[in-house]
């Protein structure tokens, strides 16, 4: 290869060097702005579509550290609202299930009510306690609409230790512990009341 040839190749690697920095220049903000979107979509699929205008995730509301939520240590929450009005708060809580950690996330009305929740995270035994994700049981679907007004503290059980909800066949140890984190839940939200619904500056 002579001398002309080496050159033409070095500015031929140059020039396609350059070529893919300006494109990953130009590129940058939409595919930062499409993992937003599909983060934003995995944990706003509890809302109903159209019931929130604003776009949460992009101001968290920080929460000290508590024991209610499951972890001691500080967690954020989001604020959805609708013509800047609270719609619902989006909660994270931790449950200890036969496994280890159960990482959940609730959506609680203004009214104190549980607008839906979702498993975001567990290692619960495949066929029995896996029954908490939607797509293997509608039985995490059963709590919308449950509050610590219409339920005392005596029914925040499940069947089996004579309480006012029914377990998981099989996984007891696994429907217990998420019980208690959505009550858990709701009494941190009732405690935070306003903190959670004031929108973060």
């Amino acid at each position: 290869m002579n001398r002309r040839s080496a050159l033409s190749l070095v500015l031929l690697a140059l020039c396609g060097l350059a070529l893919l920095l300006i494109a990953r220049h130009w590129l940058a903000d939409p595919i930062e702005a499409g993992r937003q979107a599909a983060h934003e979509r995995a944990l706003l699929d509890l809302m109903p579509p159209g019931s929130y205008d604003n776009h949460p995730l992009t101001r968290p509301i920080a929460l000290p550290a508590s024991e209610l939520l499951g972890q001691p240590a500080p967690r954020e929450a989001w604020l959805a609202t609708r013509a800047s009005e609270p719609v619902a708060v989006l909660l994270p809580v931790t449950a200890q299930g036969y496994e280890g950690p159960i990482r959940l996330l609730l959506a609680i009305r203004p009214d104190g009510r549980l607008l839906a929740s979702k498993v975001l995270e567990h290692r619960e035994t495949p066929g029995i306690g896996d029954a908490i994700e939607p797509t293997r049981s509608p039985w995490l679907a059963g709590f919308a609409d449950v509050s610590l007004v219409d339920h005392p503290e005596a029914d925040w059980r499940v069947t089996a230790d004579k309480g006012r909800f029914d377990q998981i066949a099989g996984a007891t140890i696994t429907s217990r512990a998420v019980v208690s984190a959505l009550q858990r839940g709701l009494q941190y939200f009732d405690q935070h009341r306003r903190l959670l619904m004031e929108p973060p500056p």
